[in-house]
């Protein structure tokens, strides 16, 4: 059958067809179609036509017959003739034939069928004008046989058993639908031309589409995995020209390691035609590396599955997002180690807004930040002032004013737990800027009741310093200096009345300085005794130092 269809259809091959678009070439493709089939089908109504014609003594009718099915035969396998002569041939001799079979069997034989079917023929194969001139020509050879039947010519069988009138109606009858059939198949091949400009524009927009797309697209087949087709963005892209590309299959732009891997997904895809994403890596010809995100898509191209594929290049988007976590790491991190010192501060902190909403807070602060007698827990989202004492709110508010003019308010607040015992907060409110503009206020709370405790200790000792300050400075100096004038006064005295009162005198002034330096040794025992931990040292002692060393010096 293969082999038959090629004898028939050799023109095919010769390139006497016309392009797939136009409405002439699907014309040839219907004639040649017409050919393998007219031929085998032929036998059907040529053998017994032959056989009747013998047995009925119609040799002329069995002769023509036979040399039109001759004809037919040879117009099919007459390969290397043009199309148009081989249609001219098949028309004239189906003409010869029809006038044939009317002139001698009239109605009742098949001329009349033949005289339609060539009209249909040529409304099928030719331009749809030559079949409007079928008709005419139709019309005119049905008025022959009527002029015919009329004068009764040739000793035509006509004349002797048709009428004028019969005929000519019959006749009417087949011009009628013969004119009807050609207007509808114009109609159809109209539309049908129509619809093929429509698909030519159609596929010549997508093939735009195709050629112009900035991103790189391609078509291959599913089954060799080949290029079939390629766009000039993927040329610039890959450096590979066209006749390189459709030489090549997509293993060819793939690392050795990832073809078994393209493959199983190709395979996939076949079988299921689902619309794929995802991303891959593809070598360029230059032997670089890039990543793709690969989106395609099965079609049919000529009757075959193939894979339409659109590839955008994501190297520098991979790039991009892989910075990005690198940042994004290192924002975590510096935020895990801000938190961390942020709840590891010895410091309360908290951090509101200007509207005064508490944006963040530590966990010191609900410890060392007492804003409420009550000891509410504090809350993001919530305002300051929701923790804040009522009486306290006018002094608080004024705080917080302060501070969004850029001040830094410091201040100390006095506690007292329900066991007596006293507690101090030093409390900061800094201003918060972004951009140069304040846009909110950190409270920060110490427990500063250690220091306060140690400041009230050290002027305690201050003032015990003080006062035996006073007293070396002026007790202390009273008896000393009697007892240098004294002795002064017994170095030169030589009676003895006189150094013996001079002597009871001086006893009596050592007897003072050691009574002065006793008290003096007592209170520096009480001051100890105070500070078993010994508050002097430090800086405290350093104070006491310096405090003597400014009383020596004044004495």
């Amino acid at each position: 059958m293969i082999r038959y269809k090629r004898l028939v259809k050799g023109s095919v091959y010769s390139g006497q067809l016309r392009k797939v678009g136009e409405l002439n070439y699907w014309q040839d493709q219907l004639f040649l179609s017409f050919l393998l089939y007219c031929l085998p089908v032929s036998f059907i109504a040529v053998i017994p036509g032959i056989f009747i014609a013998v047995k009925d003594n119609y040799p002329a009718i069995a002769m023509v017959d036979t040399i039109s099915l001759l004809l037919v035969m040879l117009v099919t396998f007459a390969n290397k003739w043009p199309l148009k002569n081989r249609k001219i041939i098949v028309v004239g001799v189906f003409y010869i034939l029809s006038i044939f079979l009317i002139y001698n069997l009239g109605y009742i034989g098949p001329g009349i069928f033949y005289l339609f079917a060539i009209t249909c023929l040529i409304a099928l194969v030719f331009p749809i004008t030559l079949a409007y001139y079928s008709i005419l020509v139709n019309t005119g050879l049905l008025l022959l046989f009527a002029l015919i039947i009329q004068f009764k010519l040739f000793n035509c069988v006509l004349a002797v058993e048709y009428s004028v009138g019969g005929w000519i109606a019959f006749s009417s009858n087949l011009v009628f639908v013969s004119i009807v059939v050609v207007v509808l198949i114009h109609k159809i091949f109209e539309r049908f031309q129509l619809t093929i400009k429509n698909k030519d524009k159609l596929k010549e927009r997508y093939k735009n589409i195709f050629e112009h797309s900035p991103l790189p697209m391609w078509l291959f087949d599913t089954e060799t995995l080949q290029f079939l087709d390629i766009n000039e963005a993927a040329i610039r892209n890959y450096g590979y020209s066209r006749e390189e590309f459709l030489s090549m299959t997509i293993r060819d732009i793939r690392p050795p390691e990832k073809v078994s891997e393209v493959e199983s997904i190709v395979k996939e895809n076949k079988i299921s035609k689902n619309f794929y994403d995802g991303r891959s890596q593809h070598v360029k010809k230059d032997g670089g590396y890039i990543y793709v995100r690969i989106e395609s898509n099965t079609i049919d191209v000529n009757a075959h599955p193939a894979r339409l594929v659109l590839a955008t290049d994501i190297t520098n988007q991979l790039k991009n997002e892989q910075e990005i976590l690198n940042a994004n790491l290192k924002i975590k991190e510096s935020e895990s180690n801000l938190l961390a010192i942020f709840e590891s501060a010895i410091d309360g902190f908290i951090l509101f807004d200007t509207a005064s909403i508490i944006k963040v807070f530590n966990s010191k602060a609900r410890e060392y930040i007492k804003l409420n007698v009550a000891e509410t827990e504090f809350e993001t989202g919530k305002s300051i002032f929701n923790f804040v004492e009522t009486s306290r709110r006018p002094f608080f508010q004024a705080l917080i004013a302060r501070a969004h003019n850029g001040e830094i308010v410091e201040y100390d607040r006095e506690y007292n737990k329900t066991n007596g015992v006293v507690y101090w907060i030093h409390y900061t409110l800094t201003p918060v800027y972004e951009d140069n503009v304040i846009s909110g206020v950190c409270i920060t709370g110490r427990d500063v009741t250690a220091s306060k405790i140690y400041l009230q200790k050290i002027e305690e000792q201050n003032k015990t310093l003080r006062d035996i300050s006073w007293m070396q400075s002026h007790l202390v100096r009273a008896p000393l200096a009697r007892i240098m004038g004294l002795t002064t006064l017994l170095i030169k005295e030589h009676d003895s009345e006189d150094k013996a009162e001079l002597l009871s005198y001086l006893s009596l002034s050592c007897q003072e300085l050691d009574d002065i330096i006793k008290e003096i040794t007592v209170n520096s025992h009480r001051n100890i005794e105070k500070n078993p931990q010994g508050v002097l040292s430090g800086s405290g002692s350093e104070t006491y130092e310096l405090s003597v060393k400014e009383e020596v010096s004044r004495s």
